[in-house]
Parts: structure tokens; C-alpha cells; sequence
């Protein structure tokens, strides 16, 4: 496992010596370093082994970020080297059994940022279960669309549909794509959405 440069502000045995998933990141926001809370979290999410500590070093955390939800958390690394102080936000990221609260604590260091995840909730699904069905799910390109954060699956052809197949989070098919759902967007992210919808749009 890679070791990050010790830093002033996070003692790298800390990072090593917690449970919780736990990385480390360039300026440019490249995985500098992750933990083994990380790989615990990946195989525990039924993670691809291209998920593991060792794969994912040197690439870029935007990438593993659905696409709509770039801005938003680069925005999260932009606050907290603005303010030189812990940015947090909380986020759901459920198992198939268990729904799970986390809350991301993004520390500024001197160079780059250390990033702890740590679990705030976590109670049984109350969610209706329904069985895993390709027809329904699969899109015409052959992808099915989990949301990032309940990790319900949607129905092909229907963006407001939304449905808990917990069978696609056990064994996690690999044509899985992500998104987020409209409930997830709205709770998790709606302030930031909504500036970016009353931001003035360039002049042409």
C-alpha cells in the first residue's frame, strides 16, 4: 500500500490505524494514498477488485464520481483550501441489508487533503424489496443505473422510477452504472443545485 509524505496536520499512523475508509489526495485531487478502512468499505459495498487500494492510487477522485456530481465536490476540496479548515457533508451509501449514514470529513493539508469517512447511522432497510429483473432495469444500451447513494435501481425508460433491488447491491452486475435519484439529489445535494440553476448563464 502506497504511504503518503507524513504531513503536519494527519499523522499517517492515524490514517493507517482507522477502521473507517480514509484516503489521501493531491492538490489535483489524484488518490494519493488510501487505508485498509478502504478496501474493507469496497468489498463490503461489493466492490469490482477495480475499486481496491491498489488500483486506484494516482488516479483522480472526480473520476469514480457520477458525472453530475462532479462540481459539487470539487467544490467541497475548493472550500476547504479557501477556508484552510474541515469541510464535511453527510451522504448515504447503504449495503443490501443495512442503510448507512456516513459524513466525508475533507482536511486541508499542507499539501493536498486527507479525507475520513465515518459512519454516523446505521439501522435495517425498511425498503420494500423486489426481485433483480433485466428486463425492467437493464437501459437499451445494455447498462443498468444505480443511484450513488440509496442505491436503488432505475427503471429503464422511466426517470422518476426508482426501485430497491438489493440483489443488484449484493452481487453487483458489471454493466452497473451510477447516477443519483431524485430523492438523493433533492436531500443530499439541493442547495447546490439549486445555486447552480439560479446561477446566470453565460452571455452568448
Amino acid at each position: 500500500m502506497t504511504r503518503p509524505a507524513e504531513t503536519r496536520a494527519i499523522p499517517v499512523h492515524v490514517l493507517e490505524s482507522c477502521p473507517d475508509p480514509c484516503f489521501v489526495l493531491t492538490e489535483n485531487l489524484d488518490i494519493k494514498y488510501c487505508n485498509q478502512g478502504w478496501n474493507n468499505f469496497a468489498v463490503l459495498n461489493g466492490g469490482s477488485s477495480q475499486v481496491l487500494a491498489a488500483e486506484v492510487v494516482s488516479r483522480n477522485l472526480l473520476n469514480y464520481i457520477p458525472e453530475d456530481l462532479k462540481n459539487f465536490h470539487a467544490g467541497l476540496f475548493a472550500l476547504a483550501r479557501k477556508t484552510c479548515k474541515p469541510v464535511t457533508h453527510d451522504y448515504e451509501c447503504s449495503s443490501a441489508t443495512m442503510f448507512r449514514l456516513y459524513r466525508m470529513h475533507i482536511f486541508p493539508l499542507d499539501q493536498g487533503f486527507a479525507v475520513i469517512n465515518s459512519l454516523r447511522l446505521e439501522h435495517p432497510h425498511d425498503r420494500t424489496p423486489l426481485e433483480p429483473n433485466d428486463s425492467l432495469y437493464q437501459t437499451e444500451k445494455g447498462m443498468i443505473r444505480m443511484c450513488s447513494n440509496c442505491r436503488r435501481a432505475n427503471r429503464a425508460g422511466d426517470p422518476a422510477a426508482w426501485e430497491w433491488v438489493p440483489d443488484y447491491v449484493q452481487r453487483m452486475r458489471p454493466n452497473t452504472t451510477h447516477g443519483g435519484c431524485p430523492a438523493c439529489m433533492e436531500y443530499y445535494y439541493g442547495s447546490f443545485l439549486q445555486k447552480c440553476k439560479e446561477k446566470p448563464s453565460d452571455a452568448a
